[in-house]
């Protein structure tokens, strides 16, 4: 069973720790998270997501000063 089988609806809230495991390549869940965002991009699927999903991606970046990264996890959550 794929993580598409398993969605019941259209509309997701995704917690935090997907977008940081597809960010930066989680090996056990990299198949599952390429269907996931492919079927958002797609249009399938929509998100749902509080400004305290960004707040929580972005402290390591913040920690790390890592510029690039804060601006990945913005676009991504934002769009």
């Amino acid at each position: 069973m794929g993580i598409l089988d398993a969605i019941q609806g259209t509309k997701l809230d995704l917690d935090t720790n997907i977008y940081i495991y597809n960010l930066e390549g989680y090996p056990a869940f990299f198949q599952d998270l390429t269907q996931l965002f492919q079927s958002i991009d797609q249009g399938n699927l929509s998100v749902v997501n509080s400004k305290l999903s960004l707040t929580e991606v972005l402290v390591k970046p913040f920690q790390n000063q890592d510029l690039a990264q804060q601006i990945t996890y913005k676009q991504l959550i934002s769009n």
